[in-house]
């Protein structure tokens, strides 16, 4: 075990920016009826609805999935009666990866335009599906970062560096540019340019060296 007294540890950070090359579409599905094998029909037929013009617009399959299916009671209070159960709302959502050279613009109005009023489209959210490369130079940056406070360090206490005895890297942090809200998208058309942005990936790593 290396003697306490005659190493130095220090943390490094790094980051590294990269332009995202896909993005995720959030879409609901929520229908409502006084009964839930009525309301999950409907449901139904506004999956099949979005499904069919995604499709048609050449998305691959392994491109869509669902996330989730919740079947909540709808309820009003009544004086000398209490909870009474009006109905049943069924809801749902699909993720579709897009890449942005996939014509996004016609793939959203077609979304929006599926002309089901129980089909609402969340928002999207900017995607780096290969943040290797991006880890790297961060990894690097946080390596150097780290080399030049223990070297300081040393410095400032007459010694030098020696072996590296321990590297412990920290959690990746990705902040990827700020997701597109529902607003903005339902006045899409496919002329709307959608733009990636930059995402930040940051890391950190803890250096310990022996000291000469």
């Amino acid at each position: 075990m290396t003697d306490s007294f005659h190493c130095i540890t220090v943390t490094g950070h790094g980051s590294a920016h990269a332009a995202p090359d896909q993005f995720n579409i959030n879409i609901g599905i929520e229908a409502s009826a006084p009964t839930v094998r009525a309301a999950y029909s409907h449901a139904g037929e506004a999956m099949t609805a979005v499904n069919t013009k995604l499709q048609a617009l050449t998305v691959a399959r392994e491109a869509i999935s669902s996330s989730s299916l919740n079947v909540a009671a709808n309820t009003r209070w009544e004086d000398g009666t209490g909870t009474i159960v009006t109905g049943y709302t069924v809801s749902s959502t699909l993720t579709v990866a897009l890449r942005y050279d996939q014509s996004p613009g016609e793939v959203i109005a077609a979304v929006v335009d599926t002309g089901n009023n129980n089909v609402r489209l969340n928002g999207l959210t900017p995607v780096l599906s290969n943040p290797a490369a991006a880890q790297d130079t961060a990894r690097a940056a946080a390596w150097a970062d780290a080399v030049r406070a223990a070297e300081n360090y040393a410095g400032l206490a007459g010694r030098s560096l020696g072996a590296v005895t321990e590297v412990i890297e920290g959690s990746v942090r990705d902040s990827a540019p700020r997701p597109m809200m529902a607003r903005a998208l339902m006045s899409a058309d496919a002329s709307m340019p959608i733009e990636p942005g930059q995402s930040s990936l940051s890391l950190s790593v803890q250096v310990t060296w022996e000291l000469n």
